[in-house]
């Protein structure tokens, strides 16, 4: 079982009951109510996190096993019974973001009298919650708000089912909830590897709106249609990789002929379109065509050079089965950017990206404008 974070010191009494019974006066929680700061990253995330050599996680992760998920904050609760010693029959729990009035997260009819897992939070970000006891749908009793605080420290790592190596480029930089990274939603022979909670995720937490898939044919499972169902925009953008410079590849294999730059400029103008936020985009793990689209977003949004390694070599956590390492960034696509015309790594990135690939700077303004609040 994952280790969870355990919202749980003070006990206060509720005093008011929404629905009076005369033989039903009182109900109290034991739920911790004072702000604090909560760490989504597990000890081994974090050890690599604070390292201030960013350039390796040798000794930490090594692509070898799931790592990558966050931890889940437990929201934990004793409810007393009520003078006709009768228990609730479940529980709500609401979780807002702070300035906002609907939920980020809810979850209704728990039945279990301990508690309930959460996962996915924000970055840097101030929450409360509630906890609801229902005896029936007029007679509840509600808790008083408790509040904490989300470490400011990234990535944004994600649990999403069975979906690997998923985190928000948000949170440095980026707004967060608008572009996520990730591995596949399906197996190639179309199979979705989504199961229900994964899916619920992606559509009623996360909001995905559009599935940009980077994948080869036939490495997608020669799908027309996101595996999250037609309220998703599926884009296809086959890209090659081999071992080849991410950027620059043009050339045929197994009788399809690729052209990076071209996909290249077709995924940057989905992403000037603000309807199709927010976005997922991914290849078959998220390493290499995934991480070459991550490193040209947050390069042209004015991210810090070494968080963009941070972020690349962070999927050494994920089952990778290979390892990830700087100079995979330098040799598929960084030391060309780097070796282009421009006085800092964001203004080359932005006129490689006008000049060579063909995006247009309205384009390029565009997507700063939208993921920056610069």
């Amino acid at each position: 079982m994952k280790k969870s974070i355990s919202l749980f010191s003070s006990l206060f009494i509720l005093a008011s009951l929404v629905a009076c019974q005369s033989n039903l006066t009182s109900f109290s929680f034991n739920i911790d109510y004072k702000e604090f700061v909560f760490d989504f990253h597990t000890e081994l995330q974090n050890k690599y996190i604070n390292a201030e050599d960013y350039t390796t996680t040798s000794g930490i992760a090594a692509g070898s096993s799931s790592k990558e998920q966050p931890l889940p904050v437990f929201i934990k609760w004793e409810g007393s019974k009520t003078n006709n010693n009768k228990d609730p029959k479940y529980y709500t729990v609401d979780i807002y973001e702070e300035g906002e009035s609907k939920p980020f997260l809810s979850r209704s009819e728990i039945t279990d009298p301990v508690g309930a897992e959460f996962y996915n939070f924000k970055l840097d970000t101030k929450y409360s919650y509630q906890v609801t006891a229902y005896y029936s749908d007029s007679v509840q009793f509600k808790s008083e708000k408790g509040t904490f605080k989300t470490t400011n420290k990234g990535p944004r790592n994600l649990f999403v089912g069975d979906v690997m190596n998923m985190r928000d480029l948000g949170g440095h930089g980026i707004k967060q909830g608008l572009i996520y990274r990730s591995g596949r939603f399906n197996e190639d022979t179309g199979e979705s590897l989504l199961n229900e909670q994964g899916k619920d995720t992606l559509l009623n937490v996360l909001k995905i709106k559009t599935e940009i898939d980077l994948r080869r044919p036939g490495e997608n499972g020669n799908i027309k249609a996101s595996v999250l169902g037609d309220t998703v925009n599926y884009q296809h953008l086959p890209m090659y990789f081999g071992g080849e410079n991410v950027l620059t590849h043009v050339g045929e294999h197994s009788s399809y002929l690729y052209d990076n730059p071209s996909q290249i400029k077709l995924f940057f103008e989905l992403l000037a379109d603000q309807n199709n936020y927010p976005i997922d985009f991914h290849c078959a793990i998220g390493k290499d065509r995934t991480g070459c689209m991550a490193y040209l977003i947050e390069a042209l949004c004015g991210v810090e050079e070494e968080y963009l390694y941070r972020d690349y070599l962070f999927s050494n956590f994920a089952k990778i089965s290979g390892i990830c390492e700087p100079k995979d960034i330098d040799d598929r696509y960084g030391n060309t950017i780097k070796g282009y015309e421009g006085s800092s790594l964001q203004e080359k990135t932005y006129n490689y990206l006008n000049n060579v690939i063909g995006v247009s700077k309205d384009t390029l303004d565009t997507i700063k404008n939208i993921l920056t609040d610069k």
